[in-house]
């Protein structure tokens, strides 16, 4: 059976605590993935059939919590890169102070292969991001929080004003994550089912999934969820994309 690695969370710290984000609630422990893991996140990648553009495969760097408070982060996408996967990650780009991190760390970053980044642009414009990464990494998508653009992660979060409409009717089918038999792996290598798996439901590890292969099946969450649906159209690199602002 085939699959796909669409997420790797290199850290589940976050710098911020969105009222919008099931992460302040999350119950899991916290922590930093450790370069170990890393590795065998990577054979993963290599081994799943993540969609390939001219042999090259890839992955976000992100699932719950922000990538750049590992303070290993370079050395993984030097990693990554070196073993032929091209990564990329969502970033609310400053610390736990509230302070952009540096452009030091950025080219630091951009010089271990790293050369677009998504920001979420919480606490401040994109065009101070753009002035502050300019030159170093291009920024690929800015998402910026506004009322009415926002789910309630499968029930979640509580969103009184913030939550985006729902239509009267489900969607039909499957999600992504069942039909391509897609998960992302935690910082401390278990197997969240889907990207709105706050807890890693499945119980498995990726020890497991190295060894015997991944076939999806349904966790508590999936229970009337709406969500994932297109979401697979995030495994391409986002350097195809021609909206890659500089």
């Amino acid at each position: 059976m085939s699959f796909k690695v669409m997420q790797i969370e290199v850290s589940n710290f976050c710098s911020l605590t969105c009222s919008y984000c099931p992460h302040p609630g999350q119950l899991r422990p916290k922590g930093n993935m450790e370069l170990d893991t890393f590795k065998k996140c990577i054979e993963l990648v290599r081994r799943s059939c993540n969609p390939e553009y001219d042999s090259r495969k890839f992955v976000w760097l992100n699932h719950f919590g922000e990538p750049l408070l590992n303070p290993m982060l370079p050395l993984f996408i030097r990693y990554a890169t070196e073993n032929g996967v091209e990564v990329s990650f969502a970033s609310n780009g400053v610390d736990s102070t509230n302070t952009m991190f540096s452009k030091e760390l950025w080219q630091e970053l951009a010089d271990s292969g790293l050369r677009c980044v998504n920001i979420s642009a919480h606490t401040r414009t994109p065009e101070e991001f753009v002035q502050h990464l300019s030159g170093i990494v291009a920024i690929h998508y800015f998402w910026e929080p506004k009322k009415g653009y926002f789910h309630d992660w499968s029930g979640q979060v509580e969103l009184p004003s913030w939550k985006l409409s729902i239509p009267s009717a489900p969607p039909a089918g499957a999600c992504d994550y069942e039909l391509e038999h897609m998960f992302a792996v935690t910082w401390d290598g278990r197997i969240a089912a889907c990207c709105y798996d706050i807890e890693a439901q499945t119980s498995l590890s990726i020890d497991y999934v190295i060894a015997n292969g991944y076939v999806y099946s349904p966790v508590k969450l999936c229970a009337g969820c709406t969500l994932g649906r297109g979401d697979s159209s995030w495994l391409i690199p986002p350097s195809f994309s021609s909206t890659v602002t500089t």
